[in-house]
């Protein structure tokens, strides 16, 4: 079905399988990452809770008919660059913003906590971890989750965003719930705007690894 011609009241048999395709998986992806918030830092739980919220957007992704041509993009090279570029961007807004807030305990303490597990854990696997799982992200909320919430394009968009705000909130860290506003509306943007998934994953990446390797030294005196 072409999703702009998609109705904006959804009847009970759309609204069903949005419980099973997008709902479902929110709650499991929300599951994965509480327990990876409140395990012990660089512990096993943590990389196990994140890799099973990867696992869930990945299977929910294949099941319910995630588009396969989301990485047949028609320029892929100038896509990457622009998703890039804008991941640096946010990096160097997110890295200023950081600067006036760590010493907010209320706001720096919980993100303080949860890059431990870049300090005291094993780098390239928690590098790795959070990279699957960002490509995760984007397969679920910026593709399955527009194309399966029973709206029309623009709002089941704007549902995504706060979907994975929600989602993103179970982890705990304030910061990171307005990040995951920014970063949804930049990259359900860029995924509108290239029809494709290339630019939103190279944002998504870009911009969280980034964080990870970069704001600890930022956030701590």
């Amino acid at each position: 079905m072409d999703e702009s011609r998609r109705s904006p009241t959804p009847s009970t048999s759309a609204v069903k399988p949005a419980l099973a395709a997008v709902v479902l998986p929110a709650v499991l992806g929300a599951a994965g990452l509480f327990a990876s918030a409140v395990s012990e830092r660089g512990g096993a739980v943590f990389y196990l809770g994140t890799f099973f919220t990867a696992v869930v957007y990945l299977v929910a992704w294949l099941v319910f008919g995630g588009r396969r041509g989301s990485f047949a993009s028609t320029s892929p090279g100038p896509d990457v660059l622009r998703g890039a570029l804008l991941g640096t961007g946010l990096i160097v807004v997110f890295l200023l913003g950081a600067l006036v807030v760590r010493d907010v305990e209320a706001l720096s303490g919980p993100v303080d906590g949860l890059l431990d597990n870049a300090r005291q854990g094993i780098l390239w696997l928690t590098v790795l971890t959070t990279a699957v799982n960002g490509v995760g992200e984007e397969l679920f909320f910026r593709d399955v989750a527009v194309r399966r919430l029973p709206w029309a394009e623009r709002p089941s968009r704007i549902a995504a965003v706060v979907l994975y705000m929600l989602v993103t909130a179970s982890m705990g860290v304030p910061l990171l719930v307005f990040a995951a506003l920014v970063i949804g509306v930049a990259a359900q943007y860029e995924a509108k705007r290239t029809g494709a998934l290339l630019s939103p994953i190279a944002l998504h990446l870009v911009w969280t690894l980034g964080m990870l390797l970069v704001l600890p030294a930022v956030i701590t005196d």
